[in-house]
């Protein structure tokens, strides 16, 4: 057995080269030679790695600051900021009948006076009311029409009843004037005071009066309107009344100063 031993660790060590000096520092020498490797080899790499994130981050920034790319470059697409919708020009408004009927109820309510029988017509371009008044000596109409001013001036040319406001307008009026103009009139004896005041920019506001409950087809219930030519100047020169936009029409084509009928 310790022959056989002897001979096993013989063989094991025949080739195993004695420790010297000479292969020690040859030791040395590779494990430095592997140490610097492995080292330069991290370097590279990290090198390489710094390189292509730097890289990376410039393309990035020159994406970013190209007009055309700035989507590729990840940053958010700015929205397109919507153009100002033009607000379309608010229309004039026209005349108000209700607003019209109002101003009229308050210019004539007075201590010993009723009003019935509202009325209210026209369209954006005037607005016409009225109100059949009783002061206790018999129901009269009283009606109002405002306009744009699609009406002739009564007061061209110049007749009977005009006058020239200091603000230039015109004042045009006629007194107790027979409602029929033919032999009807003997039927009801309806008559009518009238004031017309024709503005600078043409429009027009005018009021009638009455001695009967309406303009025609009735008979009347006192001897002259309830109210008189100096009543209805002091209620058209009001500032109260709202009137319409100036109108752009042609002007009524009636006889002149006359009063065009609903």
């Amino acid at each position: 057995m310790n022959t056989q031993l002897t001979d096993l660790m013989h063989r094991a060590t025949e080739n195993l080269e004695p420790v010297t000096p000479d292969l020690l520092e040859r030791s040395v020498a590779h494990g430095l030679r592997l140490r610097r490797r492995r080292t330069a080899l991290r370097t590279a790499s990290g090198a390489g790695a710094v390189l292509a994130t730097a890289g990376l981050i410039a393309g990035g920034i020159h994406l970013a600051g190209s007009p055309t790319n700035t989507a590729v470059a990840g940053s958010p697409v700015p929205l397109a900021t919507p153009s100002a919708k033009t607000t379309p020009t608010a229309k004039p408004a026209g005349a108000n009948q209700k607003q019209t009927l109002a101003t009229l109820k308050t210019l004539l309510t007075a201590p010993g006076r009723t009003l019935a029988s509202p009325e209210t017509w026209g369209d954006g371009g005037f607005a016409g009311a009225a109100y059949v008044v009783d002061d206790g000596h018999g129901a009269a109409r009283v009606d109002v029409m405002l306009s744009g001013g699609n009406e002739q001036n009564p007061c061209v040319p110049v007749r009977q009843g005009c006058t020239t406001l200091s603000d230039g307008s015109v004042l045009y009026s006629y007194k107790e004037s027979p409602v029929y103009p033919d032999d009807r009139q003997a039927q009801n004896s309806v008559i009518s005071n009238y004031v017309m005041l024709y503005r600078r920019d043409g429009r027009v506001i005018s009021l009638t009066s009455y001695n009967g409950p309406a303009e025609k087809d009735k008979q009347h219930t006192r001897p002259k309107p309830i109210l008189s030519v100096q009543d209805l100047t002091t209620l058209v020169k009001s500032k109260a009344w709202k009137l319409p936009p100036v109108s752009t029409t042609k002007p009524w084509k009636g006889t002149k100063g006359a009063k065009p009928t609903k």
